[in-house]
């Protein structure tokens, strides 16, 4: 029982590192695009 329940708690914190590092790379990549979209608009 006891093995059961650490191994389902490792299984959602990996989930949960992985939803983080998603979401860390999705904003910087966010701001990566919005760099960019200003240094376009800031040559015109």
């Amino acid at each position: 029982m006891f093995i059961t329940l650490t191994v389902l708690a490792a299984l959602i914190c990996g989930m949960f590192l992985a939803s983080a590092v998603s979401a860390i790379r999705a904003l910087r990549r966010e701001g990566d695009d919005f760099r960019t979209m200003t240094e376009r608009h800031r040559a015109f």
